[in-house]
């Protein structure tokens, strides 16, 4: 056997070896893709997202000041007017609880899981 015959065999036995590992590969490797691209996805997608995101926050701090203001208002009412009333008491509780999912919902914008 010359040396170019031997050169086309190993060729050729190097080739059959690897033939088997092909679809080994391809699932081994497969996967890792598209890992890869999910999270390049993701990083766009939460790039893109941001702009609004920060909108609805800017939204609802702004609702959370003006309820903390109309709270505080009922608040001086409540000590300082002999005429507060049921209705009032139902509002201002009303008004507290919108102010904790006000708060609820912007942590949850800003993606804090803490509280």
């Amino acid at each position: 056997m010359n040396v170019k015959d031997q050169g086309k065999a190993i060729s050729m036995s190097a080739a059959i070896t690897w033939i088997p590992l092909i679809p080994l590969l391809w699932f081994v490797g497969k996967p890792l893709i598209a890992e890869s691209l999910a999270e390049d996805i993701k990083q766009t997608v939460q790039a893109e997202v941001a702009p609004i995101n920060n909108a609805f926050v800017a939204l609802l701090q702004r609702d959370i000041n003006a309820t903390r203001k109309d709270i505080a208002a009922l608040k001086f009412r409540q000590r300082t007017d002999d005429g507060w009333t049921q209705d009032d008491a139902e509002y201002l509780a009303d008004l507290e609880i919108q102010l904790d999912a006000l708060e609820e919902a912007k942590l949850a914008l800003q993606g804090d899981t803490t509280s």
